[in-house]
């Protein structure tokens, strides 16, 4: 017997709050062009339970992520293992942990997110109802690979149409007994940085979910896949990105939840008597790391006043004991059977990755999601080192990390995943 809950809940600031994602942002926000909203997931079997968490943020940090997860599991009798923290990676919503960003940190910001987040599972978890599960896979041309090579063989800032893109546009159906819909959760892997400026609001995913909702009278909610290199993009004169009206986001948004409603023509039904939910950490080695001289003098001359904070902050690390050699990346997999599974990765994971994992996995389908549990950072794919670029080489400054992650990094993450699928059977 499968018991299944859904709910919502609204995270939007109260006030103006300084936003993250954009590194040149210079006050706080001025309005809200679309409600910031958490959703909860709430699936039991007689087997395992999974509470599944999306929401409309750029993501948590690792201390962030362990601290609410084991908060929520403490509220709804679950532990930490068993609860999934999803963000849609919105690049217009407060800035409530630590990275090199402008401005501070919206303190009371966080704690208000933590008790939505309580509310919203404990509600997901009294409204539990007998109900089935259904899976849907469609295809969407939204966004694009944004890594372009120039003339110097480096990897810019650039719409690269033959770059590898997944366009799986996948959506979990959750019905009630009587067959009547009472939520889903569509996954698709772009980069929602269609926005930015000083209005807080959840980009396309935000405008798929409530196109979603009028047309299924159900919630809908979103969480984003392997992402790291894809964006969207509306052309410009120059074929270059440009960002959109209000107008034209709703529109292309309009346009996915058509894709998804077509796909559910084909859904298949999903045996979860047998749900498994499994978590696991593991290292992502960094490459060399600065020295002291190096980061004194970045933290002084250097002419990003967000390196020289991130330089700061290492020294700080340095003296403190000294700079760690890896960073801890969570993987975790809700595998509804042996047929359908779904992965969630901490950090910004390139989109080779998550179809490596997919490959790998076969002839199971496999839902590969990023931003989940801790955004540790840019999580680059191996083919993409040769041409380096900011995902692989000019990011983890943000990040407030003290080096760029090994080559090796896309093998370890596919090998952990395996063995954790191996152990669940």
């Amino acid at each position: 017997m499968i018991k299944i809950g859904i709910a919502s809940i609204d995270i939007t600031p109260g006030e103006p709050v300084w936003l993250t994602g954009y590194g040149s942002r210079d006050r706080k926000s001025e309005g809200v062009y679309q409600p910031l909203v958490a959703g909860a997931i709430a699936i039991s079997s007689d087997t395992d339970d999974v509470l599944i968490l999306t929401a409309d943020l750029i993501g948590y940090d690792l201390a962030y992520a362990a601290a609410a997860k084991a908060r929520i599991a403490e509220s709804i009798g679950l532990l930490p293992h068993q609860v999934v923290l999803t963000a849609t990676h919105t690049h217009c919503a407060p800035f409530f942990y630590r990275m090199a960003m402008p401005g501070e940190v919206e303190e009371e910001y966080a704690k208000f997110l933590e008790s939505q987040l309580v509310k919203v599972a404990v509600s997901a978890k009294n409204q539990q109802v007998e109900g089935e599960i259904a899976f849907s896979r469609g295809r969407s041309e939204f966004g694009v690979n944004r890594r372009l090579p120039d003339e110097t063989g480096r990897a810019r800032f650039g719409p690269n149409p033959d770059g590898p893109i997944d366009r799986d546009l996948d959506t979990i159906w959750f019905k009630d007994t009587d067959g009547r819909l009472i939520g889903s959760l569509t996954i698709f892997g772009c980069h929602p940085t269609s926005r930015g400026g000083y209005l807080v609001g959840g980009d396309y995913p935000g405008f798929l979910c409530r196109a979603l909702s009028e047309q299924t009278e159900a919630p809908a909610f979103f969480s984003t896949g392997c992402a790291g290199n894809i964006r969207p993009w509306f052309k410009g004169e120059s074929g270059g990105f440009e960002s959109p009206s209000l107008e034209e986001l709703e529109a292309a948004s309009r346009t996915m939840a058509d894709e998804v409603m077509a796909s559910q023509r084909d859904t298949i039904a999903v045996d979860a008597e047998n749900l498994c939910v499994a978590s696991e950490f593991h290292s992502l080695p960094y490459t060399d790391l600065p020295n002291t001289g190096t980061l004194s003098d970045q933290s002084e001359t250097h002419s990003n006043p967000l390196i020289r904070r991130w330089a700061s902050e290492m020294l700080k690390l340095v003296e403190a004991g000294g700079l760690p050699t890896a960073c801890p990346q969570e993987v975790q997999v809700v595998q509804f059977n042996p047929e359908l599974r779904a992965v969630f990765l901490g950090g910004e994971v390139l989109t080779e990755i998550g179809m490596h994992i997919k490959a790998a996995l076969q002839p199971a389908m496999t839902l590969t999601v990023a931003y989940s549990n801790g955004l540790i950072g840019y999580v680059p794919s191996k083919e993409t080192y040769d041409l380096g670029g900011y995902e692989v080489d000019g990011s983890h400054f943000y990040f407030l990390r003290p080096a760029p992650f090994v080559k090796e990094i896309e093998d370890l993450i596919v090998a952990k995943t395996a063995g954790i699928v191996e152990k669940l059977g």
